[in-house]
């Protein structure tokens, strides 16, 4: 049987260590960028909205879902249920994935006011020469040719009756950077280095990568190129205070595409030593 006193020790390491544990290992609504907290809103003459997609097992289906949700709360927003000449482009994305392996995206994309209104004109008149567009809109879109169907809906918005043909180089680059984070632990002591690997990868062309660590001085920025780069960061767990940390990573390619990512990691504290040490007088 165990003795008063160690069963006081066991209970006194399980109170001081219950709040650590039940810190979820994701970062918080506050850790979040602001935009995440709103759904769709207006400044000055653009519209702005925020898809949200979660518990996708695949990451590339929580992108494509987050974009379909923004899209949507456009239409609620411009009383709109008909998309298809929903002219966006995406600012940013936010990925978190969840304990579960899930994935949770959040996507901000803009859209100018005018086109808005005059998406619900086209569409309200319904004119032949609409009817048309809006068929092959929506064809181009189940071929993957998002592109061509970007040109279809401005020139129909514009009020072209056929679009003009970009070249190569006038082509948007619309797609967005991907990133992840290699070789970082959930905890470490204050006596250890923090080593992590970056991936950055575009379809396209790089731009820059930003890694830090909310609320510290650990802030690394690269001018990249190219498709595919992973630089490494090193840094002594003993520049960060004690508990948990969050870090952010930020890839830009060179349209100016952004996506963010974040997780955390902890520096070992009192209560975690308190522990170690009552664990080695009770052995």
């Amino acid at each position: 049987m165990a003795s008063p006193c160690k069963t006081m020790a066991w209970a006194l390491v399980s109170l001081l260590l219950f709040p650590m544990f039940a810190l979820a290992e994701l970062p918080n609504a506050d850790d979040r960028p602001f935009w995440t907290q709103k759904t769709c809103y207006r400044e000055g003459g653009t519209v702005f909205a925020v898809g949200l997609s979660m518990g996708k097992r695949s990451l590339e289906d929580a992108r494509q879902a987050s974009f379909k949700a923004a899209l949507w709360e456009i239409s609620n927003y411009a009383q709109i249920s008909d998309t298809t000449l929903f002219l966006v482009e995406t600012q940013m994305t936010y990925e978190e994935q969840n304990p579960d392996a899930s994935y949770s995206v959040w996507r901000l994309v803009r859209i100018p006011f005018p086109m808005i209104e005059k998406a619900r004109e086209l569409l309200t008149g319904n004119t032949p020469a609409t009817r048309s567009t809006v068929h092959r809109i929506k064809k181009l879109e189940r071929e993957d040719r998002e592109d061509l169907a970007d040109e279809l809906r401005r020139a129909l918005l514009q009020g072209e009756e056929e679009p003009k043909r970009p070249s190569r180089r006038a082509v948007v680059d619309k797609s967005l950077p991907t990133g992840s984070v290699h070789g970082i632990n959930p905890t470490y002591h204050a006596d250890e280095m923090v080593t992590l690997t970056i991936r950055a990868v575009d379809d396209t062309r790089l731009g820059t990568l930003l890694f830090f660590i909310h609320g510290t001085g650990v802030r690394k920025t690269w001018g990249i190129n190219g498709r595919e780069v992973t630089k490494k960061i090193s840094f002594p767990a003993s520049s960060l205070g004690p508990g948990k940390q969050v870090y952010t990573i930020k890839i830009t390619d060179a349209a100016g595409n952004a996506s963010l990512k974040k997780g955390v990691f902890r520096i070992v504290d009192f209560h975690d030593e308190l522990y170690d040490i009552l664990s080695r007088d009770m052995d």
